[in-house]
């Protein structure tokens, strides 16, 4: 479809939307589903060995998973040859989970910003990843899993990347988006990669990369008159989530609106060829749809979807659609507006009752459906300026000035000159887990949707905790099953000391549907504690059918800061072991030294950037 015929589709069911729609209260914004649009394959490349494994003493000797293993380091062997040095400061760690087969070995797959891999042995704990011919383990650049001849733009390192492990097909999956230069005008590409083995120390498992250039399917800005004027011709495609499906893997991903300060201006999924990437054999194109609202509704209240990825041993029933889901921030419909725009109120906190399910079947992309829960305020939603709702920066270290944390509606640490965090509040958190379980006691039996958020808990001074949601689904329709927070329901997890902010969640379910919660705690600096509220790593757990959590755990506690900057990553991870369905397997961030300052990062010895990482694992 050219880039005229998407934009009259677009203005056409936009219009239809508008013309039919009767809405009172939360989402009236009239979003449009277009396509679809696909892009053929630049190239498929294979990879034999392109991680060397370490075999030395050092490398298999077991590292004791009691209280979890480290990491990815930001500084690792400095000052040997074999030093690892990322100059990153946004980590988005995440994680994936390999089976226990006999006859081989298995792995956790860590990712972090913005190229580096590494994997972990299961049983001894101990990375195996290193520079051909050496003896210590060292983290690795993912973009050698890419051609430098046939797939140049996915060479180029680039952030917002994703592992996940794919139950059906039993390989390591790693998935990216990269931008690169092309006559002065930015484009995209879409980096897909699996492994062909489970067993990433194996001598025969080979890589199977593929790359897809994004032009024909990524929406023209306005102002670039159909992608033929100015130096940004396409929308920024950010945010970018992968899930495995019983058809396909399905990506999505927000369009930023360059020309209005990156806002949202809506979405977009797509579909690719699993079953031939799986074998390293020629894809089929790249199809995707895009849903967006009128540029004079922006932001999109729906950005930010999370895609269902497989947990349970059990695919899902035939026929099954994929599923999308966001949460819909608030509306000005509360305020009596037309609820097309974003709510604004400082005197009473803006909420939002939905979230926003999308379905992918065998006729594409669905208009969401919307999922009515109990009210919410999105962690940090920051009225206290005009277009400040898209700001939710409000978590605090002991190192924030305790004068810069106000209450709801008063201005928040982001706008000052101190150290404060983002929780990502006006999004769903990383994942969608999705699990087909058959119980024949009074265990989970049916097919399940599990996801969280982060909500702000107090309005005094913006604390925020975590939502949690499992919708039961089936063939395209939904049912909450537990949604957090209400009178009848399991509490939010928060701090029940009203001192610590939570945030940075992930949640999954275990085959007896337990949930398990990877979440980070941080807070403002106390007088009367023995020990600062420093970020931490922390797992709790929910038994099935629970309204009380089982077990709160600090997995390890952070003794310093970051102050250069607000992000703390995007994709923190909880997975469930292939191998028994029971274990949750988590991966987090903390400091032992305070990363501050932007300067001299090239220098080893510089305190720029110290973020470390921990894997741990826990079973019910």
């Amino acid at each position: 479809m050219s880039a005229k015929t998407y934009m009259l589709a677009v203005l056409l069911l936009a219009a239809i939307s508008a013309s039919g729609q009767k809405c009172k209260s939360g989402d009236c914004q009239t979003g449009a589903v277009a396509g679809p649009f696909t892009a053929t394959q630049v190239a498929e490349h294979g990879s034999p060995n392109p991680f060397a494994v370490c075999t030395s003493s050092d490398c298999t000797a077991a590292r004791s998973w009691a209280t979890g293993i480290e990491g990815i380091d930001a500084q690792q062997n400095v000052g040997t040859k074999y030093q690892f040095f990322d100059q990153d400061f946004d980590v988005d760690a995440n994680i994936a989970v390999g089976p226990t087969v006999s006859g081989k070995n298995a792995q956790v797959l860590e990712w972090v910003n913005n190229q580096f891999v590494q994997a972990f042995d299961k049983v001894t704990g101990q990375p195996i990843f290193t520079a051909s011919g050496d003896s210590t383990a060292v983290p690795q650049s993912v973009i050698v899993l890419w051609s430098n001849s046939s797939q140049p733009e996915c060479r180029l390192p680039s952030g917002n990347v994703q592992v996940i492990f794919d139950r059906l097909d039993q390989e390591f999956v790693v998935s990216r988006r990269t931008s690169y230069q092309a006559r002065g005008v930015t484009h995209y590409a879409w980096c897909i990669a699996v492994s062909s083995d489970s067993d990433l120390s194996s001598a025969s498992t080979q890589w199977y990369a593929y790359e897809y250039l994004m032009d024909k399917v990524l929406p023209c800005l306005p102002s670039s008159h159909n992608c033929s004027t100015g130096s940004m011709y396409y929308y920024d495609p950010d945010w970018p989530r992968i899930g495995t499906w019983s058809d396909g893997f399905y990506i999505a991903f927000d369009l930023l609106d360059t020309e209005h300060n990156f806002l949202p201006a809506g979405v977009e999924a797509c579909k690719l060829d699993r079953a031939d990437i799986s074998q390293g054999k020629p894809s089929k194109p790249i199809t995707c749809y895009t849903y967006r609202v009128p540029s004079s509704q922006e932001p999109s209240l729906i950005h930010s979807l999370d895609v269902a990825d497989i947990d349970s041993a059990q695919e899902p029933n035939s026929g099954e659609p994929q599923y999308f889901l966001s949460i819909v921030n608030p509306s000005n419909a509360q305020q009596g507006g037309s609820g097309q725009q974003r709510c604004t109120s400082q005197s009473k906190a803006c909420t939002s009752n939905q979230l926003a399910l999308f379905n992918w079947g065998a006729n594409g992309l669905t208009r969401p459906k919307f999922v009515n829960v109990d009210s919410y305020t999105p962690g940090c939603y920051d009225t206290s300026r005009g277009g400040s709702e898209i700001n939710t920066i409000c978590v605090p270290e002991p190192s924030t000035k305790l004068a810069d944390v106000g209450a709801y509606g008063k201005p928040s640490c982001y706008w000052f000159n101190t150290p404060c965090l983002d929780s990502l509040g006006d999004r769903l958190a990383n994942r969608l887990a999705f699990n087909h379980l058959t119980s024949s006691g009074n265990g989970p039996n049916g097919e399940y949707l599990t996801a969280s958020q982060v909500v702000m808990e107090s309005t005094s001074d913006q604390r925020t905790g975590i939502r949690y949601y499992i919708l039961k689904v089936s063939n395209g329709s939904t049912s909450v099953l537990v949604n957090s927070g209400g009178s009848a329901a399991p509490p939010d997890l928060q701090d029940s000391t009203g001192k610590a902010f939570y945030f940075m969640p992930s949640v999954a379910m275990d085959e007896q549907g337990n949930l398990g919660f990877t979440y980070n705690s941080s807070g403002k600096f106390c007088s009367s504690c023995s020990v600062q509220h420093h970020p931490a790593l922390k797992f709790a757990s929910l038994p099935w059918t629970s309204k009380n959590f089982n077990l709160n755990l600090p997995i390890i506690q952070g003794t310093k800061d970051q102050q250069n900057s607000y992000h703390w990553g995007q994709y923190a991870s909880t997975v469930v072991d292939s191998s028994d369905g029971l274990t949750f397997y988590g991966v987090g961030e903390y400091f032992k030294t305070t990363q501050s300052g932007h300067e001299s990062c090239n220098d080893p010895a510089s305190n720029c950037y110290v973020w470390r990482t921990r894997i741990f694992r826990h079973r019910e």
